[in-house]
């Protein structure tokens, strides 16, 4: 009888243990509102289970990358914003630096603004985005891409990368663009430049609009003494004559000392423009006459390698009005016609179409970014509605488990204790 009641005690003690095991289960599955789901319990559930959040923690690394691209873009399209602000600016600026009533003096304090104006345009294209790297770096992300000299000349220290990110397993969106194509090689209609390059050299021209001039009148009737200061090699120089007759482009191969290519050219076109050339007396210079002793302009110098102001002019010329005998006026010095502030005006007018494609860019791969971020935004509900069919506990039928099971516990708990208080003689009786 001994054995008998230790062994029922036994079983006893392990049903309820047994019960509160279950009845703790169906309590956490009420607090949770979630099914406990184990590899014992229900392995096909957990198989579905773990691929579900498989994807969606892949979803969600794909969702952080779209975060990232949208967010490095729309830092790009403010930059890029306050960008064509200045450069619009900077149009303003050179159409008023070309009106004729400015003194020198105008010029310089214009010139002052447009330095200023040139250092924000190296710090918008060294801006950040929010982790600290460079947006217009290319793949060096971690100093500054562009570096303002003392000479007023900008280095790139970047490359031509361009960032992306995976967004899918198929699909990688830019984050931005680079500096090269964007900043650094701009097509104009004197070549590629940077937009550092168009703006120092509208500086440069307004500094130099007192010394330099691309057109020359002359009136007097003894004409004007022209000396070409160019180098040795052979070089095509064309300039443009405007006399009694019409106006002519005389182009003629020169070099250092060498007048007679240019006086026979000009002499070429006479009937065509009423103006005649001669070497002057020490053959240093040509001089230029009118044969009907009437006005007449040299204008538009142009030679092949200046696409823009030079602080020192590859070439020019310097010419001065012959007022009488042995007389001359004051020197004027003609310069190449790309280096004039008008060339300033169609320069910033290409730069803001320039800037106005980049930007259009930029909105291009911001739109395909959204559009990701939508369809992301459907799987990541989809997969949660599958992970929600899963693993969420249906609580009315757990609660009414739970009340079942709370019966029996109770039910076992006095049948154990009435059961306990009888000896073996109650039993026999």
């Amino acid at each position: 009888m001994t054995i008998s009641t230790k062994i029922f005690n036994q079983q006893t003690i392990a049903d309820l243990g047994r019960l509160s095991d279950q009845l703790g289960g169906l309590q956490d599955q009420v607090a949770s509102g979630k099914k406990s789901i184990k590899p014992s319990i229900d392995p096909i559930a957990t198989s579905k289970l773990h691929a579900a959040k498989d994807l969606q923690s892949s979803v969600q690394r794909y969702r952080g990358n779209v975060d990232r691209v949208e967010s490095r873009l729309a830092d790009s399209d403010l930059a890029l914003n306050q960008l064509q602000n200045i450069m619009i600016r900077m149009k303003e600026l050179s159409i008023q630096s070309s009106n004729g009533t400015l003194t020198h003096g105008d010029r310089l304090a214009i010139q002052k603004e447009v330095i200023q104006h040139k250092s924000a345009i190296v710090g918008i294209a060294n801006s950040r985005d929010a982790q600290g790297q460079a947006l217009f770096g290319g793949y060096q992300t971690k100093r500054d891409p562009f570096e303002l000299s003392l000479d007023g000349s900008v280095s790139y220290n970047g490359d031509d990368g361009l960032h992306s990110l995976p967004v899918s397993s198929s699909l990688s969106i830019a984050s931005g663009i680079d500096g090269i194509s964007s900043f650094m090689r701009l097509p104009t209609s004197q070549g590629s430049k940077s937009i550092f390059e168009i703006v120092h050299e509208f500086e440069i021209a307004l500094e130099r609009s007192e010394i330099d001039t691309a057109r020359a009148n002359i009136t007097s009737s003894y004409g004007a003494q022209l000396k070409f200061e160019i180098g040795p090699i052979p070089a095509p120089q064309t300039i443009q004559i405007e006399g009694p007759e019409g106006l002519v482009d005389v182009t003629a191969d020169m070099v250092s000392g060498t007048m007679a290519t240019m006086i026979a050219e000009v002499n070429k076109s006479t009937l065509q423009t009423g103006v005649q050339a001669a070497a002057s007396d020490d053959g240093n210079t040509i001089v230029l006459t009118s044969t009907s002793n009437k006005p007449f302009s040299v204008s538009n110098l142009s030679m092949d390698g200046v696409n823009g102001a030079e602080i020192v002019p590859k070439s020019s010329i310097k010419l001065k009005e012959i007022l009488g005998s042995g007389v001359l006026g004051a020197e004027v010095l003609l310069v190449d016609q790309d280096s004039g502030l008008s060339v300033s005006w169609s320069g910033f007018d290409e730069v803001i179409d320039h800037f106005a494609l980049v930007q259009a860019q930029v909105g291009a791969y911001a739109t395909t970014a959204e559009m990701q971020s939508e369809i992301l935004a459907r799987k990541e509900l989809t997969v949660a509605e599958a992970i929600s069919g899963i693993e969420d506990a249906d609580l009315t039928a757990v609660v009414t488990e739970l009340q079942s099971l709370l019966v029996n516990r109770d039910a076992l708990r006095q049948v154990f204790a009435k059961v306990g208080q009888q000896s073996l003689f109650d039993l026999i009786r």
